[in-house]
């Protein structure tokens, strides 16, 4: 295994036979254990914390390694919703999307294997790759929210309240993240958590980051709910083109 891939998965590890070991113990321990992942409540609640072994938690992390065919699709559609926001967000988005789609097949692809095929020098490698893109695509998905909330906050564009107040929502979500990441210290809103985002790979979460005690925030959770914030933004937009003289929100 690539030495990025055993330094951000198990610190101080020595022997590729005890990072094989211990990066097996922890699908288990993750998947089952009592611990808490953030999930979007039906009010776009980001604060709420659901427990894995909850029937609905559970339902919603083995969700994660599965993608409906038409998802790529979906990005293409929702980008227009940037795109009446910034035209250059139009490729941006889609891009996105197009990593996104990658990055879900590159985790159920690699939940399919065995030890032995995980443990290949091949594999290491293209690990080593999911945790860069994943990387990378959380920083630039970050700065595509910020900029949509910078834009909403300060005037420079029109949004429904309600999508303004959903992607500042989501902006401190991705931000709890970006920060220990990208930084490598603790987000000011959320001083007890660790300095480091360290990355873990599990069966149900796909790749995820251990952001704080029992807390785990993984890629996918973000971009479900990029694509569905920007989803339901176009139907906003498309809504309000139907109403003669709707009045405009802020």
């Amino acid at each position: 295994m690539s030495f990025l891939a055993e330094a951000l998965i198990v610190r101080g590890r020595k022997s590729a036979e005890s990072l094989r070991g211990k990066l097996a113990a922890s699908f288990e321990k993750i998947s089952y254990a009592r611990v808490r992942v953030e999930s979007r409540s039906k009010d776009d609640n980001f604060d709420r914390v659901d427990d894995l072994r909850s029937r609905n938690g559970v339902a919603l992390v083995r969700s994660y390694c599965t993608m409906p065919d038409d998802r790529f699709q979906r990005w293409v559609d929702a980008s227009s919703a940037a795109g009446a926001v910034e035209p250059f967000m139009i490729p941006l988005v889609q891009g996105l999307g197009r990593f996104d789609c990658h990055l879900i097949n590159e985790d159920a692809r690699s939940a399919a294997l065995n030890q032995e095929q995980s443990s290949s020098l091949h594999e290491s490698t293209r690990l080593t790759d999911r945790l860069t893109l994943s990387y990378f695509w959380v920083l630039a998905a970050y700065e595509l929210v910020r900029t949509l909330d910078q834009r909403w906050r300060t005037g420079a564009t029109t949004l429904p309240d309600e999508s303004g107040n959903r992607v500042a929502a989501l902006k401190r979500r991705m931000e709890r993240l970006r920060i220990p990441s990208a930084k490598m210290e603790t987000a000011r809103r959320f001083p007890t958590d660790n300095a480091i985002a360290y990355p873990t790979i599990s069966r149900d979460f796909g790749l995820a980051w251990h952001v704080a005690q029992d807390t785990y925030i993984s890629r996918r959770e973000l971009s479900d709910q990029l694509l569905d914030f920007l989803a339901d933004l176009k139907k906003r937009q498309t809504h309000k083109k139907t109403l003669p003289n709707a009045p405009a929100n802020r």
